[in-house]
C-alpha cells in the first residue's frame, strides 16, 4: 500500500461532496414532487388536456413569472368534444357496452361523435378506437376533479401506476363531464366484463367456434368464483366450470356441468315474476326486507372486524410500552421498539379512518318504487331472440351465482336511477317480441275487457 500522498484527505473530500450531492438530488426531487403536489391540488393541468376538455389559459400565480409572460392551464369543457364524453359513459354504464362495441357505435357517425387527435398527428386514424374508448373511460379527471401521477413517464416507461399513487384534488377544480358515482360504475363494469365480448354472435376469433351460449359471461361459480364456460355434448348446451389445476379450492370437484334449458326455465320464471309480473311488488316486499337486514348486518360485522383490529394494535402497543420501561441499557434494542411503536400508531389511526368511513356511510336503501316504471305482461325468454336476450340481461345486470354443492342458482339484478331508462327500453322490446308471432311483423291481437260499468255506445 502506497502512503506517499494525501490520500486520505482527498477521499474524504470526494466522498463529501457525494453525500452532498445524493442529499442536493434528493431534496431536488422531494420539492418537485410537492410543487406538482400543489399545482395539483390548485386545479392546474400537467400535460395535454384529456378528450372533451380545452386548456384555459390562466396567468402564471407567481408575480416573477407572470411577468415574464408565463401561464398556467385550468381544464374547461370542450363544447364539441364534451357531450361525447358523456355518451360515451352513457354506452358503458346503461348498456355495458365493450370498448370495441363503444367505437364501433361511435364510428357510425364521425361528424356527430368526432374521434380523439394524438400529440403525434402522424399516428391519427381517423376513427375511434377500443383503445381510445378506455382512456376516455379511464380518465378519473373528466369527474372534475385534478389528477396527476397516474403514469410512470420517467420510471416506469409510460406504464399506468396504481391508483393509490395518484394524487387527486381535495375538491372539483373544473366542470365535470360525468359524475363520480357514474365513473365508478364504469370501472365496475370493466372488471365484471373482464374477458368476455359484447354481442349474441359466435366467437369468430376461434376458427372451431360453431354456437353461441345464451348465459356467457353471467353465469358465476358460487365455490371458486370462476366464470363458467359453454360446452356442447350429445345434443345437449352445458356450462362447465373447470378451473385451473391448482386453482381448485379445496372441496371444489375437478369439474361439474350444468344443463343450459334448467337454467334458462329457472330463469325465465324470475323474470316472469319479479320483473314483469303484475305481484312484482308483493313478491320484492319481503326479498327487499331480507336484502336490508342482511346488508345492515354485513355492514355492522364490518365495523366490528375494524374495532378488534384496532383493539388488538392497542393490546400489542401497551406490551411494547411495558417492555421498553423494562429495558436497560440496550440502546439498539430500544430504538428498535420505538420503531415497532410508531408503525403500530400509524396503523391504529389508519384502521381508526376506515372506521370512522364506515360509521358514516351506511349501506344505500333499496328503491322499490324503480319497478313501477318497467313495463308489466307476459314475457317468455324461450321466444325471444338471443341478441334481444343478451340486450335484456345486460340492462338489467344480470348475475347468476350457481352452488354446485346445494345446486342452487342466485339470480340477481340491479335497477337504479341512471339505468332505469335503458332498462326499460329493454324491458318493452322484450314484451313486444314475445307478443310478436316469429316471422311476422305485426303484434299479435290483444282482449282488450272495457272496465266495470263501462256501457257501449248504441247504434243511433
Amino acid at each position: 500500500m502506497n502512503l506517499n500522498g494525501k490520500r486520505a484527505t482527498q477521499v474524504l473530500t470526494r466522498r463529501v461532496k457525494q453525500g452532498v450531492a445524493e442529499w442536493y438530488v434528493l431534496e431536488l426531487l422531494e420539492k418537485s414532487w410537492g410543487g406538482f403536489e400543489a399545482h395539483t391540488t390548485q386545479g392546474f393541468n400537467v400535460g395535454k388536456p384529456p378528450y372533451g376538455y380545452k386548456a384555459l389559459r390562466i396567468p402564471h400565480p407567481v408575480p416573477a413569472r407572470r411577468a415574464e409572460g408565463a401561464a398556467k392551464h385550468k381544464l374547461t369543457p370542450d363544447p364539441l368534444h364534451g357531450p361525447v364524453v358523456t355518451q360515451i359513459f352513457a354506452l358503458r354504464v346503461e348498456e355495458r357496452l365493450g370498448y370495441k362495441a363503444i367505437a364501433d357505435r361511435l364510428n357510425q357517425d364521425l361528424d356527430r361523435y368526432p374521434p380523439p387527435s394524438p400529440v403525434d398527428p402522424a399516428r391519427a386514424v381517423g376513427r375511434w378506437t377500443a383503445s381510445s374508448v378506455r382512456e376516455v373511460l379511464t380518465n378519473p379527471k373528466h369527474t372534475g376533479y385534478m389528477v396527476w401521477n397516474r403514469r410512470a413517464t420517467k420510471s416506469g416507461g409510460g406504464k399506468q401506476n396504481p391508483p393509490q399513487a395518484w394524487v387527486w384534488s381535495e375538491v372539483p377544480t373544473h366542470e365535470p363531464l360525468v359524475t363520480k358515482e357514474t365513473f365508478i360504475e364504469a370501472q365496475k363494469v370493466a372488471m365484471t366484463r373482464k374477458g368476455s365480448r359484447n354481442g349474441s354472435k359466435a366467437n369468430t376469433a376461434h376458427p372451431d367456434s360453431k354456437r353461441t351460449y345464451h348465459l356467457r359471461s353471467f353465469l358465476t361459480c358460487t365455490w371458486c368464483d370462476h366464470r363458467l364456460r359453454g360446452r356442447y355434448r350429445h345434443e345437449t348446451v352445458y356450462y362447465v366450470c373447470d378451473p385451473a389445476k391448482g386453482y381448485i379450492p379445496e372441496g371444489h370437484p375437478k369439474s361439474y356441468w350444468i344443463r343450459e334449458d334448467h337454467l334458462m326455465d329457472g330463469l325465465s320464471d324470475f323474470f316472469a315474476v319479479n320483473v314483469f309480473g303484475q305481484h312484482r311488488q308483493a313478491h320484492l316486499g319481503t326479498m327487499l326486507t331480507e336484502a336490508e337486514d342482511l346488508a345492515l348486518q354485513e355492514h355492522q360485522d364490518r365495523i366490528d372486524a375494524v374495532r378488534r383490529v384496532i383493539e388488538d394494535i392497542e393490546s400489542r402497543r401497551r406490551r411494547l410500552v411495558q417492555n421498553l420501561e423494562l429495558m436497560d441499557g440496550d440502546t439498539d434494542l430500544v430504538n428498535d421498539i420505538r420503531t415497532r411503536s410508531a408503525e403500530l400508531s400509524n396503523d391504529r389511526n389508519t384502521r381508526i379512518t376506515q372506521l370512522e368511513q364506515l360509521e358514516q356511510a351506511m349501506p344505500a336503501r333499496p328503491s322499490p318504487e324503480l319497478l313501477d316504471l318497467l313495463p308489466a305482461g307476459p314475457v317468455h325468454l324461450d321466444t325471444i331472440p338471443e341478441a334481444l336476450q343478451r340486450k335484456l340481461f345486460e340492462a338489467f345486470r344480470l348475475q347468476i351465482r350457481y352452488d354446485w354443492r346445494t345446486n342452487v342458482a342466485d339470480c340477481r339484478i340491479t335497477l337504479t336511477a341512471s339505468t332505469i331508462q335503458a332498462q326499460e327500453r329493454a324491458a318493452q322490446e322484450a314484451l313486444t317480441a314475445t307478443q310478436t308471432p316469429p316471422g311476422d311483423g305485426t303484434p299479435a291481437p290483444m282482449l282488450v275487457v272495457p272496465p266495470t260499468g263501462f256501457e257501449p255506445a248504441l247504434p243511433p
